[in-house]
């Protein structure tokens, strides 16, 4: 689903930066050749998103020029 979704906004992959809470959406984002921060739920371990580039515990702590993004 990532690859088809970056193909319909016309992204390459490497170029892509998901939020995912969900280790399955995470691996799948990894597989799909991107960039992957974990938002995982306050109950989960967070040691099991290692695959994940970052791990955030809310998307407020989200730095986007950590990301050459714009600030907010």
């Amino acid at each position: 689903i990532f690859l088809l979704v970056a193909q319909r906004l016309g992204a390459k992959p490497e170029n892509c930066l998901v939020f995912e809470d969900a280790l399955a959406g995470v691996s799948a984002a990894k597989a799909a050749g991107m960039s992957v921060i974990a938002v995982p739920a306050s109950d989960m371990d967070q040691s099991l998103y290692q695959e994940a580039d970052q791990i955030l515990n809310s998307l407020s702590e989200f730095q986007p020029e950590l990301w050459q993004l714009p600030q907010f």
